[in-house]
């Protein structure tokens, strides 16, 4: 009897995997042109970065949906990167109106205490790769007619803003950015850096390069992408903001990343579809249309700071939508909704300095300082006994420029632009 038993539960379990099998060898595939690798950037992060690229399953397990701040009473769980869209009907989103889908990947745990997953994973010195964690999608769209697209969307489980007359302002759970190489006829001519609200655009011969692959500087915190090292300031209103980026730890994100092919599809599911690489990748995340992160806190929440009582500008800010809200059907290099962008053909000469500093959290003792500049070159981690009871986050930073002391003058123009500050 027991001997009868076996078999059949064998058969069984043989029976389930072959029909997993089968679903997964019908589900359509697409190739990835070998020229997407050829020409993918590599990117180094800042040498004090401490938010480093991480998981995207990882976020999932540390967080819950939240619709309206308040626990989603439906969707499923656990949340996956093969069944995230289905919290979509929580709050009915629709591709047409992103920003205004109140779904949120919210922290089970308070942000401002020790929590490690925000942390990220540092690439191997040797290999450049996030070992273990899956922190990078690669998506290309072929325009047709020779002209291809490849998007190569990073992932980071937290921002932290920039610093703005001595207040943090722009820190928020979840951090997509991305480059964009643009092909005409398999050979590279311009790359996208995405930066903040906006951007910038060069010709892939003006850019360095390793070998034939064009190299990007992640800034400290905030993970905008530059095509130089150095201080990159920009000024909104009277008010000066610093990016800082250096030739830190070296990151190669297609060595863990997930590949797809995106294609327009008119009138058929919500007008696109993703196709992946792979039977086994997922592909639900892509068309989540909620916030990748906490809703921003109410000014009641003991950790949040409304920057002059202003109420425009705050410490924490919700979230950012996922890689379907970064225009992946563009006409030019430059998104549609850019502003005065253009594709330059010179690199800005580089200005000021990344200076080893400390960054910090309640709790948290973890920094990275070193001075790098050859190819792939450790940082080196240290250690800090600074911290902050109110889990606030602080940056020092020297070069071009500083926030410059507010003017009463000064306070009447910045309230009209800061929610442009943080959007960070």
């Amino acid at each position: 009897m027991l001997p009868l038993l076996v078999f059949l539960l064998l058969a069984t379990f043989q029976r389930i995997h072959a029909i997993r099998e089968a679903t997964l060898q019908s589900r359509q595939t697409a190739p990835i042109p070998d020229f997407v690798k050829t020409y993918a950037p590599l990117v180094y992060l800042d040498q004090n970065e401490v938010y480093l690229p991480s998981d995207l399953q990882a976020q999932l397990d540390n967080t819950f949906a939240a619709s309206n701040v308040s626990a989603a009473t439906n969707g499923s769980s656990p949340l996956l990167l093969s069944n995230l869209d289905q919290l979509n009907g929580i709050a009915d989103c629709t591709v047409n109106s992103i920003d205004a889908c109140a779904i949120f990947l919210t922290s089970k745990d308070n942000i401002t205490s020790n929590s490690q997953w925000l942390y990220g994973v540092l690439p191997d010195p040797i290999t450049h790769e996030t070992r273990g964690a899956k922190t990078c999608a690669i998506i290309v769209n072929d325009h047709g007619n020779g002209v291809v697209d490849a998007f190569y969307m990073y992932f980071y489980a937290f921002n932290l803003g920039n610093t703005v007359n001595g207040q943090v302002l722009g820190n928020h759970v979840g951090d997509w950015e991305h480059t964009m190489v643009r092909f005409i006829n398999e050979r590279p001519t311009a790359v996208w850096f995405s930066q903040h609200e906006n951007g910038q655009a060069f010709t892939y011969s003006a850019l360095s390069k390793n070998g034939t692959r064009p190299i990007v500087y992640s800034a400290l915190g905030t993970h905008a992408n530059f095509a130089v090292p150095g201080t990159h300031s920009r000024t909104i209103a009277t008010v000066i903001v610093n990016d800082t980026t250096s030739a830190g730890r070296l990151w190669d994100p297609i060595l863990a990343a997930y590949y797809y092919a995106y294609t327009v599809t008119p009138s058929v599911n919500g007008g696109f579809n993703f196709t992946p690489a792979e039977t086994s990748t997922p592909i639900s995340y892509l068309t989540f249309l909620g916030r990748w992160g906490d809703a921003r806190y109410p000014t009641t929440d003991p950790r949040q700071v409304d920057f002059l009582n202003l109420h425009v500008a705050f410490e924490y800010e919700s979230g950012p939508t996922g890689p379907l809200d970064k225009s992946l059907n563009r006409t030019e290099v430059c998104p549609d909704n850019s502003r005065g962008c253009t594709t330059l053909s010179a690199l800005p000469g580089s200005s000021g300095s990344s200076v080893p500093v400390t960054v910090s959290r309640a709790s948290s003792s973890r920094s990275v300082t070193g001075t790098s500049t050859e190819l792939g070159a450790p940082a080196r981690e240290t250690s800090s006994a600074t911290t902050s009871p109110t889990g606030t986050a602080s940056t020092a930073v020297s070069g071009a420029g500083g926030a410059r002391p507010l003017s009463r003058m000064g306070l009447f123009v910045v309230k009209s632009v800061l929610v442009a500050v943080a959007v960070l």
